[in-house]
C-alpha cells in the first residue's frame, strides 16, 4: 500500500494530476498519512502498546499524535522541494491547512483502525481449538 501511494504522488507530479483533479492532492494526503501511521501503530510501536497498554484513548491520541507530526514532516518535505526544485508544491496558507486537516483525518482512521487491530484477542483454548468467551467480572 505504501508503494502504490509512493507511485500515486510521484504520478501526480509527473502527470499534473494535482491540477487536473481538484480532490487529488487532499486524497493522497489522507491516504498516505493513513497507512504511514497505521503501519507504524501496528509494526513498530506494537510490541510497546501492548506490553503495557495505556488507556485506549490515551493510546489511540499518541497514534494520532504521531500521523499528525509525519504530516507536520511531510509539509516540511514538501516546502524544502520548493525551495531547492523549480515548481510550485506548496500553493499558499489554505493548501497547507487544508493538507494538514486531510492528514489529521487519516491518523484518526489509523488510529481507530490500530486499536481495533492492537486490541488483545481472548485467551486460546488449546483443548478445542478456540478461543474462550470473556467472562465479566462478577459483582
Amino acid at each position: 500500500m505504501l508503494l502504490l501511494l509512493a507511485v500515486a504522488n510521484i504520478a501526480g507530479y509527473a502527470f499534473d494530476l494535482y491540477q487536473a483533479f481538484w480532490w487529488f492532492d487532499r486524497v493522497l494526503h489522507a491516504c498516505t498519512i493513513l497507512a504511514i501511521t497505521f503501519w507504524l501503530a501496528v509494526i513498530v510501536f506494537a510490541p510497546a502498546l501492548r506490553a503495557g497498554p495505556p488507556h485506549p484513548l490515551l493510546a489511540f491520541l499518541l497514534i494520532v499524535g504521531i500521523g499528525v507530526a509525519v504530516g507536520a514532516l511531510w509539509e516540511v518535505a514538501e516546502w524544502s522541494f520548493d525551495q531547492i526544485a523549480p515548481g510550485n508544491v506548496i500553493k499558499g496558507k489554505h493548501d497547507t491547512i487544508l493538507d494538514i486537516v486531510m492528514d489529521t483525518l487519516g491518523a484518526m482512521v489509523a488510529g481507530l483502525a490500530a486499536m481495533r487491530c492492537l486490541r488483545s484477542p481472548a485467551p486460546a483454548d488449546p483443548a478445542r481449538g478456540t478461543r474462550l468467551a470473556r467472562q465479566a467480572p462478577e459483582s
